[in-house]
């Protein structure tokens, strides 16, 4: 118990109340969201300390208060970041995160310690010699939760209400797999567990926070051969999960252990359809099978815009899509668009279409490899439109759930739908 008195001793006002004296801040590039973002990832490696504190705002600080910048940057937040970082002294700036470690020559003018790949010992990782060092792994300590609103948490998933706590926690890194555009395995090529002792660490402090959801954020949680003593631990949050898996895992025994340890959705990978991927080989099957169990089924899909330029090409895609959902029936669905990772198989294929301005449309949902903007702007339209029919189609709200029932998932496409209709009004004319 000593080490959860440790962290306990830490109080939301002892972190701020000495602030002003040799602060440790973190930041995230770009900006969390904190209505739609979960723990940032730089909560990870700030250590413990009432001089440490994050900052949800990316604004800019007094150099001489502060010992260090601690910055986790991915892609989108590279212009962000490289326009604060010219406003602070560099010789404190610590960055780490996806970008960092496939382009730490990036940030050799921006920063004074570039750390590549997995962290969570801040200072045996940045007292390491040289500019550019591999991230320390240790496992010795929990992200800092202390420092973060845990009710800022709104992810956009079925039946969560706007008032109800939702967090999260990781339990292993990595994956072993090679998806041609998955750039998980850059920042670690092998799936590696945290040990038991660490996940039970964290899940006591996550049942403080009194959840009513957890996302349990491993590539792939059922990969570890202990997943179930894993699941077991996390279920004493009495929170209601739901993890990553892959289609080709999900057994009988599986759905029905997940079942009894609250797991009420599963996010499967459908990626994109026109191409065949081994993992989901027996995707039908699977999807059964949880069904069976009374689990919910989150299916992601992937949209390359070059696929689909065209009328007939994309009427084609999305009717093939729309037809697996009605197959599968998932509860929810998530489209994202085509984002080609340095290192990844796609790389090569799609590299001439990336330039460094496209950096900030890293978020999945801007089709920023189609440089028309108005072609751009129609395919951005209808890849929300067509899931929007799903949701409200006969088929779903008969076959599948109620969709409008003032979750977080009807409140965002109710937004959605507000803020695409005046773009396109005369699209939608036609297409209702």
């Amino acid at each position: 118990m000593k080490d959860h008195k440790t962290w306990q001793s830490v109080s939301f006002t002892d972190v701020f109340s000495n602030r002003k004296t040799n602060r440790i801040i973190g930041l995230s590039f770009p900006a969390n969201s904190n209505s739609l973002g979960l723990e940032p990832s730089v909560l990870s490696v700030l250590p413990q300390g009432n001089n440490v504190e994050y900052s949800s705002r990316n604004i800019d600080f007094n150099d001489g208060d502060v010992r260090y910048y601690v910055c986790s940057v991915y892609i989108s937040g590279m212009e962000e970041f490289r326009a604060w970082a010219s406003r602070h002294d560099q010789t404190k700036i610590i960055v780490g995160g996806y970008h960092p470690s496939t382009f730490p020559e990036d940030f050799k003018n921006l920063a004074n310690k570039i750390v590549v790949g997995l962290c969570d010992d801040l200072f045996a990782t940045i007292f390491q010699d040289g500019q550019i060092v591999q991230g320390i792994v240790n496992n010795a300590s929990i992200p800092r939760y202390d420092l973060y609103d845990v009710n800022n948490n709104q992810q956009i998933i079925p039946d969560k209400k706007p008032l109800d706590i939702v967090t999260s926690i990781n339990t292993s890194n990595g994956c072993p797999c090679r998806c041609d555009f998955c750039c998980s395995p850059i920042l670690c090529p092998t799936l590696v567990s945290k040990p038991i002792k660490s996940v039970t660490d964290e899940v006591f402090v996550l049942k403080q926070l009194c959840p009513d959801y957890l996302f349990i954020r491993d590539e792939n949680f059922p990969l570890q051969s202990d997943w179930r003593e894993r699941l077991y631990l996390i279920s004493d949050t009495g929170a209601k999960l739901y993890l990553f898996a892959s289609a080709n895992l999900i057994t009988n025994e599986m759905a029905a252990c997940f079942k009894r340890c609250g797991v009420y959705m599963v996010c499967l990978g459908l990626e994109d359809i026109s191409v065949e991927y081994t993992k989901n080989a027996n995707l039908d099957k699977a999807v059964a099978i949880l069904k069976k169990y009374g689990i919910y089924v989150y299916l992601s899909f992937i949209v390359n815009p070059l696929k689909i330029m065209g009328v007939g090409k994309g009427e084609e895609f999305y009717g093939k899509l729309m037809k697996r959902f009605e197959e599968l029936a998932p509860e929810m669905v998530c489209g994202n668009f085509l984002m080609p990772f340095r290192g990844t198989k796609l790389w090569d294929e799609y590299y001439a279409y990336v330039q460094e301005s496209d950096f900030k449309e890293y978020d999945s949902k801007s089709a920023f490899l189609v440089k028309n903007p108005v072609v751009r702007a129609k395919m951005e339209f209808f890849m929300f439109w067509y899931q929007y029919l799903y949701y409200t189609s006969d088929f779903y709200n008969t076959n599948v759930r109620k969709f409008k029932c003032n979750d977080t998932l009807s409140l965002r496409f109710e937004e959605l739908y507000d803020e695409f209709r005046p773009k396109y009004e005369r699209l939608w004319n036609v297409r209702a």
